[in-house]
């Protein structure tokens, strides 16, 4: 068969992109900052230092409510309170209620400007809601204030990742491990933003060191999994699935991961149920969408393929690769105007996809459409020699050769 799916190169790149949020870890969001009853200013309430304890307490046990009121009783108790604003906020984001968190926040900002505490939990809050350069600028007002804040350089770390800001990324999580050696979190994220500068080996040292001071981190197991992918070494990459899935068994990212790594293998069965578990832990995994109906393409079962990668753009109209691959799959049905339909989606949506291109030339060839044919697989040998696709431009090649005899099958 002429046409690729991109089976193996594009289903890599999925698994080894964005790292920090690949394993379902929101790295916008550190520790809470919670108040500590110890750390108050005398002189106090003493029924409001009362509730204020009361109000820790029950947010540790998850008591949302209970805390939320307990923090309000100690305001209305003592209202220059500046902790159980904090702690108010705390309760607040928590139930989703961001504004009013937000607007806690800077109450005990007003109260107690020097409070490295509430600048750095309102940029948690802003960071979750993706205000990424408002939850830096707090990150670093608690930083100014204290310059040892573990977790407020950690969350600017991530912060900072999370813009594509790698190497300013890299210098807060280097300064986060000189302060606490042993914060695992930080050895994982920086080895992500090592990874994604191309530094495997290294990425993978930090990733093991993480793993020596926390066997559990299911996370830490997951990225060190898909560095080992990246390096060709499939059986350690299953191995180190298998133990993050073991670790955290609702997690679909590591079923996933796996599943791509028994392809790799030619296990395509294996890897088919490895999606379908993916998916019944999150239905709207969007990438065990399009893995799954890849390798079901893989197996020529066109009907399933067709539904899955039908579901993929349903859960996400821009990716692109599963219009890709439709348009294989309703091609091989003999359906090649819907499949022509699909890659020139693909071609709308990512100009320089030199496979929408190819796939699109060789079903024009087959129609017969030749000048149209000719103008994709021209398009199609320019996008493959810009990006140094060899391998590629020899298929290109290959079917020009077809097209100027007209002998397109």
């Amino acid at each position: 068969m002429l046409k690729t799916n991109l089976l193996t190169a594009t289903i890599i790149g999925l698994c080894l992109t964005n790292l920090n949020t690949a394993f379902g870890v929101i790295v916008s969001v550190g520790e809470q900052n919670k108040p500590d009853a110890s750390e108050t200013i005398a002189p106090f309430n003493k029924n409001a230092v009362a509730s204020f304890e009361e109000g820790l307490n029950l947010y540790e046990q998850g008591d949302l409510k209970g805390s939320e009121a307990a923090f309000r009783k100690a305001i209305e108790l003592q209202p220059n309170f500046a902790k159980a604003y904090i702690g108010l906020g705390n309760t607040l984001d928590d139930q989703g209620k961001s504004s009013e968190a937000i607007a806690s926040y800077k109450k005990a900002i007003s109260l107690e400007p020097e409070e490295s505490g509430a600048y750095f939990n309102l940029g948690l809050t802003l960071a979750r809601l993706d205000k990424l350069d408002d939850a830096i600028a707090q990150y670093q007002k608690a930083i100014s204030l204290d310059p040892k804040y573990v977790r407020a350089r950690y969350n600017l770390g991530n912060a900072l990742y999370n813009q594509g800001k790698i190497t300013e990324a890299i210098a807060q999580y280097t300064e986060t491990i000189r302060l606490e050696p042993n914060y695992a979190p930080a050895l994982a994220h920086l080895g992500n933003a090592l990874y994604d500068q191309g530094k495997i080996s290294e990425a993978i040292a930090q990733y093991q060191k993480a793993i020596s001071l926390e066997p559990k981190y299911a996370a830490a197991h997951y990225y060190l999994a898909t560095a080992f992918h990246g390096q060709g070494k499939i059986t350690e990459a299953i191995a180190e699935y298998t133990e993050a899935i073991r670790l955290e068994p609702t997690n679909p990212a590591g079923y996933s991961g796996l599943g791509q790594a028994l392809e790799i293998q030619g296990k395509i069965s294996e890897a088919i149920a490895q999606y379908r578990k993916a998916i019944s832990r999150n239905p709207k995994y969007v990438s065990a969408h399009y893995n799954l109906a890849s390798a079901l393409y893989e197996q020529q079962k066109l009907t399933e393929a067709v539904a899955e990668y039908t579901e993929t753009i349903r859960l996400d109209p821009k990716y692109v690769q599963a219009y890709n691959g439709l348009g294989n799959a309703l091609d091989d049905q003999g359906k090649p105007t819907e499949a022509i339909a699909q890659y020139k989606k693909a071609i709308s949506l990512d100009p320089k996809n030199g496979y929408a291109y190819y796939n699109l030339a060789v079903t024009l060839g087959r129609q017969q459409q030749l000048d149209d044919a000719i103008v994709a697989l021209k398009k199609a040998r320019e996008l493959f020699q810009a990006q140094g696709n060899s391998k590629m431009l020899e298929r290109v090649d290959q079917l020009f050769q077809k097209i100027n005899t007209t002998q397109i099958n």
